[in-house]
């Protein structure tokens, strides 16, 4: 009873505040004109142009596409040397080349040595190199090869240039502990050689099991055999030695290939 009470005094008040009593109509108004806005331009979105997608380079295949095209270009060096003979390098593939120039340097009487790769592992392979050297007396300039992991002691097989008083000489032999052992082709003279200073030799040695080939300048100088197969693989080092004063030997252009 008191909720509908409430109700009708406030519509009652609702009313009187509108002035308008039960039963009149409300007068009507006729309402004043109002102003239409002018419409505005709605500006068109700025167009962005969108960027043009860049490369991302592809490392892996642009070392990939390099290392085909050393193995193509020293393929082209192996047919122009090898593609007469019976050595089976066609089947060979690419174990190491060189990226930047190693020198020994030597103060003599003395012997020195730079590692090419210690991970650089060899056993049939056929190793080129340009050999440059400077000297005031007699020097040798080489190639140890299917050596022990340790060069100053370990037994292994050496290639050396013989800068000797106008004869130029070259040999392969066995040290081992920094000594001679034996020899596998004994000094061999060869006018393929140059000698003077900063003449640059080129020599490519072919090892194959017991059988060792050697090309100076481009010129075979003989197939030669170690039946007693001292090393059958082993890693690899440049060195030098000096007789007296002052010496250099420096190694470039340099790889390995492996033969099946």
């Amino acid at each position: 009873m008191k909720y509908s009470l409430y109700l009708s005094a406030l519509f009652v008040l609702l009313l009187s505040a509108c002035n308008v009593l039960p039963g009149q109509e409300p007068p009507t108004s006729t309402p004043a004109p109002t102003d239409t806005a002018t419409p505005t331009l709605t500006p068109l979105p700025t167009e962005t142009p969108t960027p043009v997608p860049t490369s991302t380079p592809d490392k892996t295949a642009t070392a990939a596409s390099e290392a085909t095209e050393t193995s193509d270009s020293i393929m082209e060096e192996l047919d122009s040397l090898l593609g007469d003979t019976d050595i089976p390098y066609q089947d060979g593939h690419l174990l190491w080349k060189q990226g930047k120039p190693l020198m020994v340097s030597m103060k003599g009487p003395g012997w020195d040595y730079v590692e090419i790769d210690k991970d650089l592992v060899g056993k049939n392979f056929i190793l080129k190199s340009d050999v440059t050297w400077e000297a005031s007396g007699i020097l040798m300039c080489g190639v140890s090869f299917r050596s022990e992991p340790n060069i100053e002691e370990g037994k292994q097989y050496l290639f050396d240039y013989l800068r000797l008083s106008g004869l130029p000489a070259w040999e392969i032999d066995v040290f081992q502990y920094g000594n001679y052992q034996s020899s596998i082709t004994k000094v061999q003279f060869s006018d393929a050689i140059d000698q003077k200073n900063g003449d640059t030799n080129q020599v490519v040695l072919v090892a194959q099991d017991e059988q060792f080939t050697l090309y100076i300048n481009n010129v075979r100088q003989g197939r030669y055999f170690d039946s007693s197969k001292q090393r059958t693989e082993g890693v690899f080092a440049f060195h030098g030695a000096q007789d007296s004063g002052e010496g250099t030997c420096n190694f470039e252009n340099s790889w390995v290939w492996a033969l099946e």
